[in-house]
């Protein structure tokens, strides 16, 4: 699903673009991901496992852009993509139709400054007319920084998954899930 385009201004003054990604910024979201995954643990990949090419990755854009169950919301500082969230409906069967996933990643230059509250703030709202109910999330137990800015937003803890992730060093990590009722 394609969504608005919008200017914002971050609370330290810097004036990024907020608008759909589209296949033309194919070559900035891998850029983007494989630095993302660079800074933190936080994210589901190691930069390595990072194998898209440019083709695979302008046909992920596309399937967004035509889907009716999700949508991504990316930020811009020019033509660099810095920061992304995206939300997705958690299953086609009925009984699941009222979910969604959630899910925020952003260059660590971005954090602190406003950027996460107003993607999720875009991306509630936004799951709200999408037809959503509730949103639901998977965070690294050790994200103080995420989960801070979760239940900031809404989210609750409502589970945890023992040893979810198992980092390079052997390190095992909890996953803590989380939910917003959207109604």
């Amino acid at each position: 699903m394609k969504i608005r385009e919008e200017r914002i201004t971050l609370k330290d003054g810097r004036r990024l673009l907020l608008r759909s990604a589209e296949e033309k910024d194919a070559e900035t979201m891998l850029e983007y991901v494989r630095k993302t995954a660079q800074e933190t643990h936080f994210l589901i990949r190691y930069p390595e496992e990072i194998k898209f090419t440019l083709e695979q990755e302008k046909q992920v854009i596309r399937s967004i852009l035509d889907s009716d169950n999700a949508a991504w919301f990316t930020v811009f500082d020019g033509d660099r993509a810095v920061g992304n969230c995206s939300i997705s409906r958690y299953g086609d069967q009925l009984k699941f139709r009222h979910r969604c996933n959630f899910a925020i990643a952003l260059e660590q230059a971005y954090c602190g400054c406003g950027l996460g509250t107003l993607l999720i703030e875009r991306a509630c709202a936004m799951a709200k007319e999408m037809g959503f109910e509730q949103m639901e999330l998977g965070v690294y137990a050790d994200n103080k920084r995420g989960i801070a800015l979760y239940q900031k937003a809404g989210f609750a803890e409502y589970g945890r998954i023992p040893r979810a992730f198992r980092l390079k060093d052997g390190t095992f990590i909890d996953e803590i899930t989380m939910v917003r009722f959207l109604k």
